[in-house]
């Protein structure tokens, strides 16, 4: 293999590891969006138990003012029965208090089924806290982790980086510029291996006359097919 075309492979071989390096530390946010995300969904439900739970309990006073106030009428009303002179006043004095007996039993009811809604609510709340709490700890502790991932990633970057300096010194400014622009575009693959004729990136036949050119190994050749840098690889 010529000289630059080795340095070519090592060179590549940097790149690789820096992309993969890129690539980890785009992927490292994801896992702590995930955790804000579901921490903010279970706050709104949180958030509408909670007002739920305030509604309700303004419906509970509000039925129990009722309740009061019609007891009030009741025992008015129990106290004129007795006052009352004729058949026809008794009966439609009897009337409203049976009405009102009726609606205060209905009301009861309501008071009741909202104490039973509020304690349900309670206990939902209660467990939605619960999980608030351990998603808040879960995305305190991520977030140690990621710090100390990305202060990694970085100190590995800039290790890479220099020595990439320093191997690209040795490449020409020409050649480094088309494996530059090939990097870019085939997905940091430049230069590819070619074994029994065929490119190992792209899969394809290298024409016989190519193959035989390069196996000479007196320049740098690339793959008709993906335009990449090429080099023989012997098969022991």
């Amino acid at each position: 293999m010529k000289p630059e075309l080795a340095i070519l492979v090592r060179l590549q071989g940097i790149d690789l590891e820096l992309n993969k390096i890129y690539e980890e530390k785009a992927s490292v946010p994801k896992y702590l969006e995930d955790l804000q995300e579901r921490l903010s969904a279970k706050e709104s439900e949180l958030n509408e138990l909670n007002e739920r739970i305030t509604e309700i309990q303004k419906r509970k006073v509000d039925v129990e003012d009722e309740f009061e106030l019609e007891n009030v009428r009741f025992g008015k009303s129990q106290k004129k029965l007795s006052s009352l002179k004729t058949n026809r006043e008794y009966q439609a004095l009897q009337k409203e208090i049976n009405e009102i007996k009726k609606t205060n039993t209905a009301r009861e009811d309501e008071i009741l089924a909202i104490m039973e809604e509020t304690s349900s609510l309670q206990e939902e709340i209660k467990e939605k806290m619960k999980q608030v709490k351990q998603y808040r700890k879960e995305i305190k502790e991520e977030k140690k982790h990621v710090k100390e991932l990305e202060t990694s990633l970085d100190t590995k970057t800039a290790a890479l980086t220099e020595e990439r300096q320093t191997v690209s010194k040795d490449i020409s400014p020409d050649l480094l510029a088309k494996y530059n622009f090939l990097k870019e575009r085939r997905a940091c693959v430049a230069v590819a291996a070619v074994t029994d004729g065929v490119c190992s990136a792209c899969n394809m036949n290298i024409p016989p006359q190519l193959y035989n050119e390069l196996l000479r190994d007196e320049k740098i050749l690339t793959c008709p097919s993906c335009q990449r840098l090429i080099y023989a690889l012997e098969v022991t």
